[in-house]
């Protein structure tokens, strides 16, 4: 039957005001939740902030308001009261200074790193359990490698950010997960026939590649993680930088420490293609340049957060080093819309007075240096400007604008 004079045209302009109202162009269907994701350094923390810092944690507050996901790297290990630094390492920290990151805002949280294992196998427990207490979100460790490996997921009321974290280098013996050991989920490194666990110079040995067996694990978590969330952040905590160890390449200067080696941005290629969205890095206490590989950010190395640093310990203190961005990545759905950044500075000095000597101590000296507030004027402008250089050779721009960075998302690919 024929319709009436005008009924066809009225009805394919209902039907596109109906598709333009259920599937706005250029997204699919229920993809147009607004996300706001946050990315720190690394956070080195040694306390509970809200005893020991409470007006740098409220001077801290405002660096992460807003944010729907808000992420870092706990860089240490829990020890519960009784259990000393010299049982294992020194990079410990109470169970109360979760209960302060959580005050910041932060709820997921990466545990995979060279300090995991610090307080051994107890520390790996400790850790777990007091993030599954507090109900934080978290990747990267487990008591065995299959937990380890798995990705965690975020579920927000509208979307499902998962996350799946590793770590590569100067893990401590014993301290990466198997099949029937807690640990790190570590992604291990060759150069040539070597190991490369970046605690031994290995000078003239071949180019470093990852292990296919860990590559392929990892690769596997991306892909199960791409499949079952909405945004999947990968997050690796890495030290090989070279064929030097990371204690020579930062004790003497080396130009090494302020770029990935080539391994790295040849490895996180694949972690975008295998359903990456983002990919956020630790290991160097210093920034490193941001890629934009196919729409996806790769951010080398964010430095820090909090950096608690022992005092003891001066080859990786730098002036560099107390100097960071906090990233804002602003979502429609899971597309990128814009990313900005936002420079601080970390005071160096705490305080009380320092223990230069004894690398287990724990002081309010320790607990109040590196902490992050606001960088202005010239030193804001200077991390900026630095960053943007390190990031140019990825065919990155960032436009500096005053106090903030703007990271362009025309580039797709990689130089």
């Amino acid at each position: 039957m024929k319709g009436r004079p005008g009924n066809t045209a009225t009805l394919r302009l209902l039907t596109r005001v109906l598709v333009a109202l259920i599937v706005p162009m250029g997204a699919p269907a229920g993809a147009q939740s607004q996300l706001t994701v946050i990315l720190t350094g690394q956070s080195m923390i040694r306390s509970d902030l809200r005893a020991s810092a409470p007006a740098a944690l409220k001077r801290m507050q405002p660096l992460l308001q807003g944010g729907d996901v808000i992420f870092t790297n706990l860089e240490g290990t829990v020890a519960e009261p009784g259990e000393s630094a010299e049982e294992g390492r020194g990079f410990l920290t109470p169970p109360q200074a979760l209960d302060a990151l959580q005050a910041l805002g932060f709820n997921l949280l990466a545990l995979a790193d060279n300090h995991a294992f610090d307080l051994k196998a107890l520390g790996i427990a400790n850790t777990l359990a007091e993030t599954q207490r507090r109900a934080i979100v978290h990747a990267g460790t487990g008591t065995n490698l299959a937990e380890a490996a798995a990705a965690a997921y975020l579920r927000l009321p509208k979307l499902t950010v998962a996350l799946v974290a590793s770590a590569s280098g100067l893990i401590a013996a014993g301290g990466d997960a198997t099949a029937d050991r807690p640990g790190v989920n570590e992604l291990r490194i060759r150069a040539g026939g070597q190991a490369n666990e970046a605690n031994t110079d290995l000078a003239g040995a071949g180019a470093n590649t990852p292990d296919p067996e860990d590559a392929q694990r990892i690769l596997a978590s991306i892909r199960a993680a791409r499949r079952q969330s909405d945004l999947v952040i990968v997050y690796q905590h890495n030290h090989v930088f070279g064929n030097r160890s990371f204690a020579t390449i930062f004790s003497e200067g080396m130009a090494e420490r302020l770029a990935p080696n080539e391994w790295l941005r040849s490895w996180t290629h694949p972690e975008v293609d295998a359903g990456a969205d983002v990919v956020v890095m630790h290991g160097a206490p210093l920034l490193h340049g941001v890629e934009m590989y196919h729409g996806r950010p790769i951010f080398y190395d964010l430095g820090n957060f909090i950096y608690n640093l022992p005092p003891t310990i001066t080859y990786i203190d730098e002036p560099m080093a107390w100097e960071s961005v906090v990233a804002r990545l602003e979502y429609r759905g899971n597309a990128l819309r814009a990313i900005t950044l936002s420079p601080i500075v970390l005071n160096a000095i705490g305080e009380g007075q320092p223990d230069t000597h004894d690398p287990h101590a724990n002081n309010g000296f320790l607990d109040t240096r590196g902490l992050p507030s606001v960088a202005t004027g010239a030193k804001a402008r200077y991390i900026l400007e630095r960053l943007a250089a390190l990031s140019a050779p990825f065919g990155t721009s960032i436009e500096v604008t005053g106090e903030t960075g703007r990271i362009s998302l025309g580039t797709s690919a990689g130089p």
